[in-house]
């Protein structure tokens, strides 16, 4: 449970003033057990698996996308400067008239910069400060109206577009939202034509390596997208939708990190995230290989790409049979790893995407 989460509670339980009756949207929700206040009325927003799987063990309702209005509108804005901004604009969007706006902020985050962004466009704000963290809000009057403008630059700056050219849709807080990340680069150089069968993606985001498989791999049967962050597939539906041929990804919002869904796979490709927040932790990307090698059949293939120094190859070679070191420049690595023998299973921890 985060500082920024008890901040934000305990704003609500100081202040007698702010009103938490009617309906409650939570956006970019995390679970805490006051959030039983709003049994009934509640509607946790949040689109990071991990996350809306701790809230719906709660009993909580859980959205990717939220509909509707509501009469106090909680948000946990994205550290990013974007989001952050767009993340205060859905907030007021989903206002009923009267309704309240409160934000939270770790102060290592940018809370004062968010703070000052809410009090530009609704024209004031209340704040407080605990927890290493800073609680601000305000009210959606209509006699005195948010901007306008300013509002809508900021739904801009975080909405879904066009990137490369026209060629990709993608958004900001994706991997790799706005360039081809340039592992996965050199891995689509590297993956032979013959991969068929059953094939995985996993952590697809908003889709590049689906899109070569789709293009270039003319046997497949059928792909499977897998990835934590459900803001991607959306943008991966658009991409990959379009293409010629008689497969049909199938998106699956999922944490790879616990297993797959699915097993029996012949191949499976990624570019695994190797980050929790800003720090390096190779184990996620351990946990993918793990998840890997238990979702594929005795003769199947594992295709990866990872910065070249993160140390992968001794579980490669526990896990698989075969493990191949196909090439290594510009600082990445592609391996190839075939005949799964062990199923390892690692302790689950941590959820952040790359």
């Amino acid at each position: 449970m985060s500082d920024t989460l008890d901040a934000l509670i305990y704003a609500l339980d100081v202040n007698p003033d702010i009103s938490t009756e009617g309906r409650v949207l939570f956006l970019r929700a995390q679970e805490h057990p006051a959030l039983e206040h709003f049994a009934g009325r509640l509607v946790c927003q949040q689109t990071w698996k991990p996350r809306a799987k701790e809230l719906e063990a709660a009993g909580h309702r859980v959205e990717r996308e939220a509909h509707g209005l509501f009469d106090l509108v909680l948000v946990l804005p994205d550290p990013q400067r974007d989001l952050m901004v767009g993340d205060l604009a859905r907030a007021h969007d989903h206002l009923a008239p009267g309704g309240l706006l409160m934000a939270a902020q770790h102060n290592d985050a940018g809370s004062k910069r968010c703070e000052q962004h809410l009090r530009e466009v609704a024209g004031g704000a209340e704040s407080l400060s605990k927890h290493h963290s800073r609680v601000f809000w305000a009210t959606k009057d209509e006699t005195k109206p948010w901007k306008a403008d300013l509002l809508e630059r900021w739904r801009q700056g975080a909405a879904m577009r066009r990137i490369l050219d026209g060629r990709f849709w993608s958004r900001p807080g994706l991997f790799s939202w706005d360039r081809i990340d340039g592992g996965s680069a050199l891995l689509v150089q590297h993956l032979p034509l013959t991969l068929a069968g059953d094939v995985a993606d996993l952590g697809c985001g908003w889709g590049f390596l689906s899109d070569h498989l789709l293009r270039n791999c003319h046997d497949i049967d059928s792909l499977d997208i897998y990835d934590a962050d459900g803001d991607c597939f959306e943008c991966a539906r658009r991409n990959l939708g379009l293409i010629p041929t008689r497969v049909k990804a199938k998106p699956r919002w999922h944490d790879v990190t616990t297993g797959l869904e699915r097993v029996q796979y012949d191949a499976i490709v990624m570019n695994p995230p190797f980050h929790e927040g800003k720090d390096a932790d190779p184990l996620i990307g351990m946990k993918f290989i793990a998840a890997a090698a238990q979702a594929l059949r005795p003769d199947g293939q594992l295709w990866l790409v990872a910065n070249r120094q993160l140390p992968y190859e001794n579980l490669l070679t526990e896990t698989f049979a075969n493990v191949e070191k196909i090439v290594e420049t510009g600082g990445y690595k592609v391996l190839q790893a075939t005949q799964p023998k062990v199923k390892p299973v690692f302790q689950r921890r941590g959820k952040r995407r790359r």
